[in-house]
């Protein structure tokens, strides 16, 4: 092989090698397993179960474009139940799949993926699998695009907003005759151990699901949240429009070295032409590991002169 052609395979071996260099990638394999042991009472009987508690297994991927800037991803397949006979079983439910950009103009994302009401509202939820009657909002949705910039000029401000674009109604089928869907606003603001955002989302057409089992389409709220090394307390107030409202408190105390913590939390519903539903809920977990971990919780529920409880017994691996 003369001259030439060891110079002409140098640079063809050396080229996608500095490409790479230019263009710094990383890849994720990230997932979760968990199962739970149910026990229900409804006031009329008692049902004992062993539930999946979550199982997922998911990519995620950042590749740097430019200073500033770079591609991000992520692919996620979660194991959802059978809801009849005949429906598939296993990993069968895309549950993200979008691509997007980041850097100093914020984050925009493309595709299926979580609302920001599903990430953002929800400071009270402290417990694995209990809780949470009387939460509402679209938690996510395919067709999405999604633009967050978050602590605007070192202020603690974030915005956020998101849209749907479904003008052939597969992700909103009651859609009525417009492109956009669903849409939701976000404004955040975080200081040292304060958290606050307040959100507004709206779907055309009553595709919100509300806990009578109707529908609407529109929720706002506001959440907060105080966090430190001993202990973490949020709040959330929402409206479910033409239904009523859903208050919630929880909190958690951090044991030393937070190898395990224990929390509780309150609830009410109130809508109007229902009776006020109230719930009281206390929960224990313990780290096997970072990433291991086990709980106990029970909840106590009354709704006018029905009265039930909830105990879960799980463990859960994330990967």
């Amino acid at each position: 092989m003369n001259s030439k052609h060891l110079a002409l395979a140098a640079i063809s071996i050396a080229a996608p090698l500095h490409a790479a260099e230019e263009h710094p990638r990383e890849t994720t394999l990230y997932g979760s397993i968990g199962y739970t042991t149910w026990v229900s009472n409804s006031g009329k009987k008692t049902d004992t179960n062993l539930h999946t508690h979550i199982a997922y297994i998911g990519i995620r991927g950042r590749e740097e474009l430019a200073p500033g800037l770079a591609a991000i991803y992520t692919f996620r397949l979660d194991h959802a139940l059978p809801k009849k006979e005949g429906d598939p079983d296993g990993l069968n439910r895309t549950r993200h799949a979008w691509l997007g950009l980041e850097g100093d103009f914020g984050r925009l994302t493309l595709g299926k993926q979580d609302s920001l009401w599903y990430d953002e509202a929800n400071h009270a939820s402290v417990f694995q699998d209990l809780f949470d009657f009387g939460w509402a909002g679209m938690a996510g949705s395919e067709k999405m695009i999604m633009y967050k910039k978050e602590n605007i000029a070192d202020s603690g401000i974030t915005v956020a907003a998101s849209a749907v674009l479904d003008g052939s109604h597969t992700a909103f089928p009651e859609g009525r005759g417009r492109a956009v869907t669903a849409a939701e606003y976000m404004l955040g603001y975080q200081k040292g151990g304060f958290n606050t955002v307040a959100l507004y989302q709206r779907t055309s057409g009553d595709t919100i699901v509300t806990n009578d089992g109707g529908k609407t389409s529109e929720v706002m709220g506001i959440s907060g949240t105080y966090r430190n090394d001993h202990y973490y307390l949020g709040a959330d107030y929402e409206h479910h429009a033409s239904k009523g409202d859903h208050y919630a408190l929880g909190g958690i105390l951090y044991m030393p070295r937070r190898k395990h913590h224990l929390y509780a939390g309150v609830e009410m519903l109130d809508y109007d032409g229902q009776k006020n539903w109230y719930q009281g809920a206390l929960g224990y977990t313990y780290y096997l590991s970072p990433r291991t971990y086990t709980w106990l919780e029970g909840q106590r529920w009354t709704q006018g002169k029905d009265k039930g409880y909830d105990i879960a017994l799980g463990i859960r691996h994330n990967f």
